[in-house]
C-alpha cells in the first residue's frame, strides 16, 4: 500500500463518522417540534371530529344538508327552495350531499378537511414568519378552541367554514409579504373573498387586509406604487376567487342575492332615504334581535364569553401591548431601515382579530359559535408574543429569568384554558351555576371531558335525541314521495326522516316582527293548500330569548282553564278557542309587551288550518306530530 493511500484512509473514516446534514442538531429540534405541534394540534383536533360526526345537527347544519338536498333533487332555488345558508355554506354542503348523500357526513367530511388545511398553511406561516416555537404555540391554541365544546357546535358550522378560508387568505398574504411572488397575493384575495359567502362577518379579514395594504405607504414601509400593485393583486384574485359565482347565479338564474349585495344595502341605510324593506318573509333579524334582547342583556352575555376565551384573548392584547414597546423603544434608537416583516404584520393581524372580537356584538343572539373566529385571528396574532419570547430565551445573557417566565406563562395558559377541557361551572347565558338536579352539587359542562363521556354514553347505549326519534317515525311510516312540516327551528327532524318539506320555505325561527309572521303564514297556508304535508312537527322551540314562550300550533290549555281537571291539548271547539286566544293574548302583553301578542295572533290561521286537517299522534319528548286526516276523496284542504 502506498504512502498517500495510508494517509487517506484515516480521511475516510473520519468522514464515514460525520452525520448526514439533515441529522444536524438544528435539524434536530425542529422535527421534534413538527412532532410535538403535530400531537398536540392534533389531539383537540381528532377529538373534536370525532364529537362532531357523532353528533347530529338538529339545528343550523340540518337546515344546510336539507337545501342542499332539496335543491340536488332538483328544487328550484328561491322558488321552491329558499335555503337559510349563505352561498358558500350552500356550495359546499351540495357538494358534500352529492358524495355522500343525505346525511351529514359530506359536510362535515369537508369541513374537516378545510379546518386542516387551514391549520397546515398557519402553521407553515407562522413558521416562516416567527419560527417553530409561535407556529406551534399558536397551531395548538387555535385547533383547541376551534374543536372545543365550548364553543365548536357540531361541525356543520358556517363560521368554521368562514374561518378556514379567512385563515388560508392571511397565511397567503403572508407567503407574498416574505417571498415577494405575486401569485401568493391573488390566492390571498381569491380565498378571502370567499369568507363572506359563508356569514357576512368574513368582512374582518378583508377589511383588515385592506386597511393594512392601504397604511403601508402612510407609514413609510413601501412606496405608493407598491401598494398599487398590492392592490391589484387582490383584487384579481377576489376577482378570479367570486367571479365563477356571479357567472352561475346570473347565468342559471339563481334567486338567491348576489355575493356581497349586503354590503351596498347596508352602504345604502346610510343615506338619507335608504334602507331596503325586507324581502315578503325575511325579517330584519338584527333589527328584530335587538327588540327581543336588549342591550343591558347582552353585554353581560358577552363579556362571560370574553372570560371564557381569557386564554386567546389575552395573547392577543399581550401581542397588541409588546408591539407597541417595541415600536417606542424603536423610536428612541437610531434611524434604520423599515421595521421587519415579523414587526409589520402584526399591524394586520391586530386589525383583524379586533374586528373579529367587535363583531360579535353584531347581532344580540351571541350564540356560542359567533366567538369562533377571534380565537383564530388571536392564536396568529399571538404568535407574535412568542416570538418575542423565544428571542429573548435565546439572546438575553441572563437566561435563567427567561425561562422562569416561560414557565410562569405555561402556567397561566394551563389555568386559563382548564374549563375547556374540564368544563364550566357557570353559564355564560345566564350566569347561574350549573347543578346537578340529583345531587344539587356543581355540574361542570361543555369541556372535552365532558363532551367525550356523551358521545361515549350515546354511542354505548344507542341514546337519541326526541327529535331523531320523531325524524324516524315519520321516515317509517310514510313515502319517499311524502312530504311533510317542521314548524319551529329543527330541520335536522328533515334530515332524520329523509323527508321534504311541501314548503319553499321549509323552516322558520317564528319570533318574526308581526306583520312577517302574517306574511309567513298566509305563505305556507296557500302551500299546504296545494300539497298538504302527510306530517306537521311542532318543534315547541324556545327561540331567543328563550324566557319567551314557544307559538304553538295546537296550544295544551293549562289544568283550570274552563273547568279542565288537567292539562291537555284545547279541543277544536270555537268556543274554547276563542277563549284560550283571548286568555293568552292578555297573558303576553302583560308579561311581555304588544308585539308579542300581535305575533301569536299572526299565527293563529295556522293554528286553526293544523287543528282542521290534522290528528294529533303523540308528543316526542317536547314535540307534537301531527298526521293528515284523511280528506274526502276528490277533495283537499282549503
Amino acid at each position: 500500500m502506498s504512502k498517500v493511500a495510508q494517509r487517506r484512509r484515516p480521511a475516510r473514516k473520519q468522514s464515514a463518522s460525520v452525520e448526514p446534514s439533515w441529522l444536524s442538531d438544528k435539524n434536530k429540534r425542529f422535527f421534534l417540534g413538527l412532532a410535538l405541534a403535530i400531537v398536540l394540534a392534533g389531539i383537540p383536533f381528532a377529538l373534536g371530529k370525532w364529537f362532531e360526526f357523532h353528533s347530529p345537527d338538529p339545528f343550523d347544519g340540518g337546515a344546510y344538508v336539507y337545501s342542499a338536498a332539496h335543491i340536488l333533487q332538483g328544487a328550484e332555488i328561491g322558488v321552491e327552495e329558499k335555503p337559510s345558508a349563505q352561498l358558500g355554506t350552500l356550495l359546499v354542503n351540495m357538494l358534500g350531499v352529492k358524495i355522500w348523500g343525505f346525511n351529514d357526513t359530506g359536510p362535515k367530511t369537508m369541513q374537516m378537511l378545510l379546518q386542516l388545511a387551514a391549520l397546515t398553511l398557519m402553521f407553515i406561516a407562522l413558521y416562516r414568519l416567527y419560527g417553530m416555537l409561535p407556529a406551534a404555540i399558536g397551531v395548538i391554541i387555535a385547533s383547541l378552541y376551534l374543536s372545543s365544546p365550548l364553543i365548536a357546535k357540531d361541525g356543520n358550522v358556517k363560521e368554521q367554514y368562514m374561518i378556514a378560508f379567512m385563515v388560508m387568505g392571511v397565511s397567503c398574504y403572508i407567503f407574498y409579504v416574505l417571498r415577494g411572488r405575486w401569485w401568493c397575493a391573488v390566492l390571498a384575495g381569491a380565498l378571502l373573498s370567499w369568507g363572506p359567502l359563508f356569514k357576512q362577518t368574513g368582512v374582518s379579514a378583508i377589511g383588515a387586509m385592506g386597511l393594512f395594504v392601504l397604511l403601508q405607504p402612510v407609514l413609510g414601509h413601501q412606496s405608493f406604487k407598491q401598494m398599487g400593485r398590492d392592490v391589484l393583486f387582490l383584487f384579481a384574485g377576489a376577482a378570479i376567487g367570486i367571479g365563477p359565482i356571479y357567472v352561475w347565479m346570473i347565468g342559471w338564474d339563481v334567486d338567491m342575492g348576489l355575493p356581497y349585495a349586503f354590503v351596498w344595502q347596508e352602504l345604502g341605510k346610510m343615506l338619507p332615504f335608504g334602507g331596503a324593506a325586507d324581502g315578503p318573509v325575511k325579517a330584519d333579524y338584527i333589527a328584530q334581535g335587538r327588540k327581543l334582547v336588549p342591550f343591558s342583556d347582552q353585554w353581560p352575555i358577552v363579556l362571560r364569553f370574553y372570560g371564557l376565551l381569557l386564554l386567546p384573548i389575552g395573547l392577543a392584547l399581550g401581542a397588541i401591548l409588546a408591539r407597541l414597546v417595541v415600536l417606542l423603544r424603536g423610536r428612541s434608537a437610531p434611524k434604520k431601515t423599515g421595521p421587519s416583516a415579523q414587526n409589520r404584520l402584526v399591524l394586520l393581524l391586530a386589525l383583524w382579530w379586533v374586528l373579529d372580537t367587535a363583531f360579535v356584538w353584531i347581532s344580540p343572539n351571541s350564540y356560542e359559535q359567533y366567538y369562533l373566529p377571534l380565537t383564530a385571528s388571536a392564536a396568529m396574532l399571538g404568535a407574535y408574543l412568542v416570538y418575542l419570547y423565544a428571542d429573548k430565551l435565546t439572546t438575553a445573557a441572563d437566561k435563567n429569568r427567561w425561562v422562569v417566565l416561560g414557565l410562569v406563562g405555561l402556567i397561566l395558559m394551563i389555568v386559563t384554558s382548564w374549563h375547556v377541557f374540564f368544563g364550566m361551572t357557570k353559564s355564560p347565558y345566564s350566569g347561574m351555576a350549573y347543578l346537578d338536579p340529583q345531587t344539587g352539587r356543581p355540574d361542570p359542562r361543555k369541556g372535552y371531558l365532558q363532551r367525550y363521556r356523551e358521545i361515549a354514553y350515546r354511542l354505548e347505549k344507542g341514546a337519541r335525541g326526541s327529535w331523531e326519534v320523531v325524524g324516524q317515525y315519520i321516515r317509517e311510516r310514510s313515502q319517499p314521495t311524502d312530504t311533510i312540516y317542521v314548524w319551529g327551528w329543527y330541520p335536522g327532524i328533515y334530515v332524520q326522516a329523509q323527508r321534504f318539506s311541501s314548503a319553499a320555505r321549509a323552516f322558520a325561527m317564528p319570533r318574526y316582527a308581526p306583520a312577517v309572521a302574517e306574511r309567513t303564514v298566509a305563505e305556507l297556508i296557500e302551500q299546504f293548500n296545494r300539497e298538504p304535508p302527510k306530517f306537521i312537527v311542532d318543534a315547541r322551540k324556545r327561540h331567543v330569548p328563550t324566557i319567551r314562550p314557544a307559538y304553538e300550533l295546537w296550544p295544551i290549555a293549562p289544568k283550570g282553564f274552563m273547568g279542565f281537571e288537567k292539562a291537555q291539548f284545547l279541543p277544536n271547539n270555537e268556543l274554547f278557542v276563542d277563549n284560550y286566544d283571548k286568555a293568552w293574548a292578555r297573558m303576553l302583553r302583560t308579561e311581555f309587551d304588544e308585539e308579542e301578542a300581535l305575533r301569536y295572533e299572526a299565527y293563529k290561521p295556522l293554528r286553526k288550518f293544523v287543528m282542521d286537517h290534522y290528528k294529533i299522534v303523540n308528543m316526542f319528548g317536547p314535540h307534537v306530530l301531527f298526521e293528515l286526516k284523511s280528506p274526502p276523496a276528490g277533495k283537499e284542504p282549503s
